[in-house]
């Protein structure tokens, strides 16, 4: 069995070559089958706004002659605009996943060359504008559209190339200007084919680590199975045998011994695990480094001065170490993005607590783990998310939990934001207990740090 806590798995690791990315034997089907599923919708949007922006950048056609401007939209809107749609149709062919690098890079390609059509067509200074949007070119290339990193790094150099003859050979540029248009278009080329790299090596570790996962559970299963067919063996042995009173205390005392020992096994593997897993998450997010485990001292210590009994405390102390596990699905470029994020990024973000729930439903936790995790963002008033839950329809775990996550949230540090510090979390719990948050856990938050100084630890 894979142990999670002792590794961030490298190339060797997980099988995966280090120029291509890909994986070795079957594995490498089940990855591509599994990322196109999780980035085709995302994918279609992205190659939409890239067709969108080619048009809207028809507005730059404007500044031409009216015969110079004809043929520019002759080539926009005849040829590369069309196709770019036709392809997007296509996107929702049920074999599209086959041929779906191919087409995008083809795609890119042609919106690359009809860019430099229209700079050999544009007099100068109009010209230069066209190099500018070949940039935007290259972005799409390398982070929007989805495609794999040696598929975007090919048709990058192919559009470069393209610049290059059109620039030399055709427009007869002077050198100079060539130089610097090349500095700039090679240095975005270098960045993109870093970032199409992260973003495809992130994608496969992650499946990797869920995979990880999921062979763990299996084993666990397993050896529950045999623990239970033992036991059976033993207890016909014991029918069978009948050899007195004595004989069956000290078999009896024997398979106890089994069972705490295979217990203290099951439970030594779930904490692996749960390490396992916060460690993978803490390690995709740098800022939230050991959120997830203040959040747990002070959900636990939330707990235990409400004296709840054992279980829901273990509830707590599990799914509170895990509570962000969901954010495995969110790029680490959202996870770490500085300022606001937009709306798309917000509603994935929002998608964590869903994302969370599905990797743990399948797992036979003894609590309510899962929706604990599910539920850790609904309010009182039914203003959270994702179910818009109230009241008492939320778990009394998932509601110490929230209480916990504002106070660690708001007094720590955010790409986005500065440390608030612990005095704004409680003034934030005080005005809206009893509205957003569970009033009893509250006043068990404030008390803790007012009268019992609770801190958190390093």
């Amino acid at each position: 069995m894979v142990n999670v806590k002792n590794m961030i798995p490298s190339y060797k690791d997980m099988g995966m070559n280090i120029i291509t990315l890909s994986f070795k034997d079957e594995f490498e089907k089940f990855f591509l089958n599994d990322y196109y599923k999780k980035s085709i919708y995302q994918v279609r949007i992205s190659f939409f706004l890239a067709v969108l922006l080619y048009g809207f950048f028809g507005l730059l056609d404007m500044h031409l002659s009216i015969e110079l401007r004809n043929m520019m939209w002759l080539i926009r809107f005849s040829v590369i605009v069309p196709i770019g749609f036709l392809v997007l149709i296509a996107s929702y062919a049920p074999d599209f996943d086959k041929y779906r690098d191919i087409t995008m890079a083809f795609t890119m390609i042609l919106f690359g060359i009809g860019i430099l059509l229209m700079t050999i067509i544009a007099p100068k200074p109009v010209d230069f504008a066209y190099h500018a949007i070949l940039m935007v070119t290259f972005v799409f290339v390398y982070t929007f559209i989805g495609i794999r990193f040696i598929s975007s790094t090919l048709t990058g150099i192919i559009i470069l190339l393209c610049y290059e003859i059109t620039a030399i050979f055709i427009l007869k540029t002077p050198m100079a200007i060539v130089a610097k248009n090349n500095f700039i278009f090679i240095s975005t080329n270098v960045v993109g084919m870093f970032a199409a790299y992260s973003i495809e090596f992130y994608s496969r570790r992650d499946f990797f680590i869920a995979k990880i996962l999921e062979s763990n559970q299996d084993e666990m299963f397993k050896l529950n199975e045999k623990l239970e067919d033992r036991i059976k063996e033993q207890t016909a042995e014991l029918v069978d045998t009948n050899k007195g009173l004595i004989k069956e205390i000290k078999f009896r005392e024997k398979v106890e011994k089994e069972l705490l020992s295979t217990n203290v096994k099951l439970n030594k593997l779930l904490n692996d695990t749960v390490t396992g897993l916060v460690s993978a998450i803490e390690y995709r997010d740098p800022y939230t480094a050991g959120h997830q485990r203040r959040v747990t001292q002070l959900a636990v210590a939330i707990a235990g001065e409400m004296e709840l009994s054992k279980d829901k405390l273990d509830c707590i102390r599990i799914a509170a170490m895990i509570h962000d596990i969901g954010k495995i699905n969110i790029p680490v470029e959202i996870l770490s993005k500085p300022g606001n994020i937009n709306q798309y990024e917000l509603e994935l973000m929002q998608n964590h607590p869903k994302a969370g729930y599905d990797i743990l439903k399948e797992i036979d936790f003894p609590w309510p783990v899962a929706n604990a995790v599910l539920q850790h963002h609904e309010r009182l008033d039914g203003s959270g998310y994702p179910n818009g839950l109230k009241g008492d329809e939320i778990l009394l775990e998932a509601r110490v939990i929230y209480v916990a996550d504002v106070v660690e949230a708001m007094s720590s540090h955010r790409p986005y934001r500065p440390a608030m510090g612990i005095k704004k979390a409680l003034e934030e719990l005080d005005k809206n207990k009893g509205i957003l948050y569970d009033e009893n856990i509250v006043n068990t938050c404030i008390k803790l740090f007012n009268e019992d100084n609770f801190k958190f630890e390093k």
